[in-house]
């Protein structure tokens, strides 16, 4: 996961460690695109944003409907989503009403990066092309690397940490080389953060769905649900998932645990040899 989350190609060396600790995985790992999986490949179209974040945030606002028939499922899924697009709207246009032009993921971004712009040392090496070096004097507070020395280009948006062009947004180095020259940071910050884009996506609407009794006849194929897929009553539920080679790493840990009496291999506490049943 840290590979994947690497901002630039020289801090994506978890890439060895994986090869070192785990070759077959590391061989897996090759067969597939690294612009689809790790952020500092894909040119900054992840936003900052990864594949894994975006299916938990899906999977936490449907997780209450996912065991239900397929037409309740997708009925509650459009219900949901309605609503959701609705109450953002609102909350959008409030914020909007009040005077603010960013939202409070933009402000949580840029008061970190001020924070932590105060321990860099800013050194500029072009006034016209607005090019800098930037020295940190402590470790960064969310990456446990040690302080590290950036270049920083204002005019074409880059910054060596990579953080820059992967979220699009101000990173502490800019935040520094910005402070130095009297310069808003927030002139870097793209359109598509400001309230105002972000109520237009809330604006779309949903259809309203009548009553299925004022539904026209439907003249097809009649579809029910598997009785063999309902779930039991009683008990946890039986997993249907197929299983992977994760499951194989945990079958071959759990065959070398060892014996509580004699710290051995090869059999439990429960089935121990040298004990007589009986």
């Amino acid at each position: 996961m840290l590979a994947g989350y690497a901002y630039t190609k020289m801090h994506c060396r978890h890439l060895g460690d994986i090869r070192a600790n785990k070759p077959s995985a590391a061989e897996w790992l090759d067969q597939l695109p690294k612009q689809k999986w790790v952020q500092c490949f894909d040119e900054g179209k992840r936003w900052g944003h990864m594949t894994t974040n975006l299916s938990e945030s899906v999977n936490s606002m449907l997780k209450n409907t996912r065991h239900l028939p397929v037409s309740s499922l997708v009925e509650e899924t459009y219900f949901k989503t309605a609503q959701l697009f609705a109450n953002r709207g609102r909350q959008t246009q409030a914020m909007i009403n009040s005077g603010s032009q960013y939202s409070e993921v933009v402000f949580d971004a840029i008061n970190s990066g001020k924070q932590e712009s105060n321990t860099h040392i800013v050194n500029e090496f072009d006034r016209h092309n607005h090019t800098f070096i930037i020295t940190e004097t402590q470790s960064p507070l969310e990456t446990p690397r040690p302080p590290g020395r950036f270049r920083v280009m204002l005019q074409s948006q880059k910054c060596d940490c990579g953080e820059f062009q992967a979220k699009h947004l101000p990173c502490s180095h800019v935040m520094a080389a910005c402070k130095s020259v009297n310069v808003d940071p927030m002139t870097y910050v793209p359109m598509i953060f400001t309230l105002q884009h972000i109520l237009h996506i809330y604006d779309n609407s949903f259809g309203l769905l009548p009553h299925e009794s004022m539904w026209q006849e439907y003249e097809g194929d009649q579809w029910g649900p598997d009785p063999r897929r309902k779930r039991t009553a009683k008990g946890r539920p039986v997993s249907t998932r197929i299983p992977t080679e994760m499951d194989e790493d945990e079958n071959e840990r759990a065959s070398r645990k060892k014996c509580g009496l004699c710290r051995q291999h090869g059999h439990s506490r429960n089935n121990y040899p040298n004990v007589s049943s009986s």
